[in-house]
């Protein structure tokens, strides 16, 4: 398993950042495009959700066997909150999450919450 960590602060503009380790990351294991969009709209609608708080946001990156997940956190309440809820009819956080990743969970370390995303990939090139 690789284990790829980084610290950003929680404004817009600093989420590139997020997404061109995840970029990366595609490359170096040869994720298909589909996996590494999938990926990235999925971060960036997490980390965008909660940019009206103040201090950083870690995100983790572990990829192991065929699947990559990311833990991103601590959340604010609101994300929280909104996580917590069922997807409905309207394209909330929660929606969003579920069409592009296999698996959106909730999770405490430290006394704080932390969004696990799960998404299993293919090589680019690969048939199936």
């Amino acid at each position: 398993m690789e284990e790829f960590v980084i610290t950003i602060p929680r404004e817009p503009t600093f989420s590139v950042v997020a997404d061109l380790v995840v970029g990366g990351i595609a490359a170096r294991h040869e994720f298909t495009l589909e996996v590494l969009d999938d990926l990235q709209l999925a971060l960036d609608a997490l980390l965008e959700h909660g940019e009206e708080e103040d201090g950083d946001v870690t995100v983790e990156l572990r990829v192991a066997g065929s699947e990559i997940a990311a833990l991103v956190g601590p959340v604010p309440d609101a994300t929280v909150a909104e996580l917590e809820q069922e997807a409905g009819q309207s394209l909330g956080l929660r929606r969003l999450l579920e069409t592009t990743v296999d698996d959106v969970a909730l999770t405490e370390r430290d006394g704080a919450v932390w969004v696990e995303l799960r998404k299993a990939y293919s090589l680019a090139g690969a048939e199936g």
